[in-house]
């Protein structure tokens, strides 16, 4: 069945080559009204917005005019493109808008639409109002019009999202097998549990009984973790997730150059990233260039405001969660033999003991081991032979997180870790931010390590566990 479509502005910006992205037997409408707004709202605009917004333009001013505007110009994909202008009487002469307030936007749209069912389609082809607005969706249904989402945008819920990891049942000579042979093939437990999908990189648990064994899918097989036993700059995974999410970090750029890690808050993935980072560049002398944290300076509640000063004093606020995760890898916990010790101190001092100088969270800044950047500043880069990390990434957009991982260069890795649970922007949700987007794209590629930490493995305070499931 042919479909027409109508799209909002924020559709057409949403991402590149939108107005492709719809069938090739269908034709995609766009209100001449729509083209005016993006030219003045949104083609001066800096950033990727702006960028979207101008090669749209120039997309669409590049065809033949009179064609655009009486019969539409078939696109490359083989659907067409039509503009549409309606006159004022047009706008303002439906009655229909005593049962709904509508901007002068949002009227363009709806009456659009109607125009299209009126004039164009024919009974048995649809009409669909596209627009990431959900109150205008709902409007739009009580005018008798069929909305929808730009579908393209939307991924799994986060139940369903990729988690990276798998646990699964197996016979216990499954388990001997793999510790006798390193090995065991992908192709025989696949044969043993046909339900199960497995993709390259792929975390395994197999269990059985009180028996289990920790894997990674590799070239056809579920092979033993390199680096099991590894303590990145003397940090001790305490869980599971944490035992796979140093496997992905500390494997070398060329086999591993992008670790997505996803999971709640207090689960060590900013912590673990930098103490991966600090034993690459510190301890193995790797990545010339170093460390670099980049986030979306967006905050959670009111804003608090312009910030003066340089681009470190501007995003400084923004990153004290890493100056508090550097303090904490500085301040490692004490031993059972040292609490002997500073309790025997105690003891001889009167109960006063000296507590040693820790590091402050500031001085791999300034020794620029560590460097911050904005996120707006890595585009237009190509960032080479250095540990990037990107945190709080459901907080950035499909577009951004597409323009961070191209900017990536040689010998360099990136590892982006969020929450998708946990997001400030009001245009973003769960389905559709760049984390998850990133995260759904790259599944099942080689070059992409992923791992999702669950709600148990957290490690801060009970409290914080226990609010983190129910407010």
């Amino acid at each position: 069945m042919k479909k027409w479509f109508v799209l909002s502005a924020s559709t057409i910006l949403s991402k590149r080559g939108v107005t492709q992205s719809f069938g090739s037997d269908n034709t995609i409408v766009i209100p001449l009204a729509v083209l005016e707004e993006i030219q003045e709202r949104y083609e001066s605009q800096g950033g990727e917005r702006g960028k979207i917004a101008r090669e749209f333009l120039d997309y669409v001013w590049s065809m033949d005019q009179k064609m655009l505007f009486r019969n539409g110009v078939i696109q490359r994909n083989g659907s067409k493109l039509q503009v549409v202008n309606l006159t004022d009487a047009e706008i303002l002469r439906d009655r229909d808008f005593t049962k709904v307030k509508l901007s002068l936007e949002e009227r363009y749209l709806v009456q659009t639409c109607k125009k299209i069912q009126r004039e164009f389609a024919r009974d048995d082809e649809k009409v669909i109002l596209v627009s990431r607005n959900t109150v205008l969706r709902m409007k739009a249904g009580t005018l008798g019009i069929e909305a929808q989402t730009y579908k393209d945008e939307l991924l799994a819920e986060i139940s369903e999202q990729y988690t990276g990891r798998i646990d699964i049942r197996v016979p216990s000579e499954v388990i001997d097998s793999f510790y006798q042979d390193k090995r065991v093939s992908l192709q025989y437990i696949q044969d043993l549990i046909p339900e199960k999908e497995f993709l390259a990189n792929m975390f395994v648990v197999m269990k059985c009984g009180k028996q289990s064994a920790l894997g990674r899918v590799e070239k056809g097989s579920i092979v033993p973790l390199t680096f099991g036993k590894s303590q990145p700059y003397g940090v001790i995974p305490k869980n599971v997730g944490q035992r796979f999410m140093i496997e992905a970090l500390m494997m070398d750029q060329k086999t591993a150059p992008l670790v997505i890690v996803k999971g709640p808050a207090g689960t060590a993935k900013t912590f673990l990233s930098l103490a991966a980072g600090l034993q690459h560049v510190l301890a193995e002398g790797k990545f010339k260039n170093k460390i670099l944290i980049s986030r979306s300076p967006t905050e959670t509640g009111e804003s608090i405001g312009y910030l003066p000063g340089n681009e470190n004093a501007k995003i400084g606020p923004y990153m004290r969660g890493v100056i508090d995760n550097l303090k904490n890898l500085h301040a490692p916990e004490e031993s059972e033999s040292e609490k002997k010790e500073v309790n025997r101190q105690k003891s001889s001092k009167g109960g006063k003991c000296e507590k040693p100088q820790e590091e402050d969270g500031t001085t791999l800044l300034d020794m620029r081991v560590i460097t911050v950047e904005a996120i707006g500043f890595i585009r237009g880069r190509s960032i080479c032979d250095t540990f990037i990390i990107i945190d709080e990434a459901q907080n950035l957009t499909q577009t951004e997180i597409k323009t961070i991982i191209t900017r990536v260069g040689e010998g360099t890795k990136l590892v982006i870790i969020g929450d998708p649970a946990q997001i400030d922007r009001p245009e973003l949700n769960e389905r559709n931010n760049g984390l998850s987007y990133a995260s759904e794209r790259m599944k099942g590629v080689p070059t992409c390590w992923q791992i999702t930490m669950e709600d148990e493995e957290s490690v801060r305070s009970e409290l914080a566990k226990i609010a983190s499931k129910l407010l």
